[in-house]
C-alpha cells in the first residue's frame, strides 16, 4: 500500500472494491488498520478509492480519525 506507481495503487484500490462485495467487514477493518498507521499520501489515496462500495457506516469508522482538505485525507490532529 506504500506504492508510488499510479497502476499499482489504482490495482490494489480495484482488488479492495472488489473483496468488498463479499468481505465488506474484513476490508473495513484492514482499512482501518491502515488509516490509524499514519499512513503516506499514497496509501491515504488507495484507502479512499478502496473503500468506495464499503456501506456509509463502514466508510465513516474507517476516516473517523480522518478530515478531507483538498480532495486528500489527512489525520485529524
Amino acid at each position: 500500500m506504500e506504492d508510488k506507481d499510479k497502476d499499482i495503487k489504482k490495482a490494489v484500490s480495484w482488488v479492495l472494491r472488489e473483496i468488498t462485495k463479499k468481505n465488506p467487514d474484513d476490508v473495513a477493518e484492514f482499512l482501518t488498520r491502515w488509516a490509524k498507521a499514519n499512513p503516506s499520501k499514497d496509501t491515504k489515496w488507495i484507502i479512499k478509492d478502496g473503500m468506495k462500495k464499503l456501506p456509509k457506516k463502514m466508510q465513516d469508522e474507517v476516516l473517523k480519525n480522518y478530515e478531507f482538505k483538498n480532495g486528500y485525507q489527512i489525520l485529524s490532529t
